[in-house]
């Protein structure tokens, strides 16, 4: 009996990754032309009241483009904000015009600030609650008569440990990311007709621009803040992006094709607590 590859072979599919212009959205982009896809790199590439530090740039997201053509990939770069749905419909349209086809979905922008919800600015609550719950939404809304027409339909949502437990100081976030649980495995029962899975990756403390971004915000020093995620992880160690890639590619590989409507824990066992 053939078992099948945990080893995603990719080539002739088309993916879009979200926050693609640095951190684990970059990560997911290279490798995912690593492994055969076209790839779709999208990003808002503009600084916002909401939040304080700088988010992707669009020199980053160019270099990206070019890196992966220089793999013989073809690469689209989009700027669109995922909040705008306006722009994530008109982004789709972009897609199909290049490709005629997508593939695979990864929702990977997200953004964070930090306080005790009782001091949160409304404007804080409704840019982390945008970007990271609604801003998936969006993106698979808009996919979704390419990704139900596609032999190999995935999407992949980059959750949090913080969708399963609650953090101090990030109730926006939690509540977000909670969401976006509940968001995938209802999406998965929908789309399970056409044969599309659609699972969650759940990151304990991992490296990331976003983090960084966040510590400079505060005043601390990034291992302060990534010490807020990682005090539960059963290995006190401090996550790469190609570990939450890595899980992504075994979610997108053949191993994968009958998993849906899960949440895969990448978190250095914080939620074995």
């Amino acid at each position: 009996m053939m078992v099948p590859s945990g080893v995603a072979h990719l080539q002739g599919q088309v993916a879009l990754v979200t926050g693609a212009a640095r951190g684990q959205g970059r990560a997911h982009c290279r490798a995912l032309a690593a492994a055969g896809a076209d790839v779709v790199a999208l990003d808002v590439c503009e600084d916002g009241e909401v939040p304080a530090y700088p988010l992707g740039r669009l020199e980053e997201l160019q270099a990206l483009t070019e890196e992966i053509e220089a793999t013989d990939r073809r690469c689209l770069h989009v700027v669109a904000d995922v909040r705008d749905h306006g722009a994530i419909r008109d982004a789709m349209v972009q897609v199909e015009a290049a490709f005629g086809r997508l593939d695979i979905v990864v929702n990977n922008a997200a953004i964070v600030t930090s306080a005790p919800f009782w001091e949160l600015l409304p404007d804080e609550w409704h840019a982390v609650i945008a970007t990271n719950l609604t801003g998936p939404w969006h993106v698979a809304r808009e996919a979704a008569p390419m990704i139900r027409r596609s032999p190999h339909g995935r999407i992949v949502n980059i959750a949090s440990t913080a969708g399963r437990r609650a953090v101090a100081n990030f109730s926006h976030y939690v509540a977000a990311k909670h969401g976006v649980i509940g968001l995938t495995r209802a999406m998965a029962i929908e789309l399970a007709p056409d044969e599309v899975t659609v699972n969650a990756i759940l990151p304990g403390a991992v490296d990331s621009p976003m983090l960084a971004g966040l510590a400079r915000e505060l005043g601390l020093t990034t291992d302060d803040v990534l010490e807020t995620f990682m005090h539960d992880q059963l290995f006190e160690v401090v996550l790469t992006p190609g570990e939450i890639t890595s899980a992504l590619l075994w979610l997108l590989s053949d191993a994968a094709r009958h998993v849906t409507g899960h949440c895969l824990s990448v978190d250095g066992g914080s939620l074995a607590h």
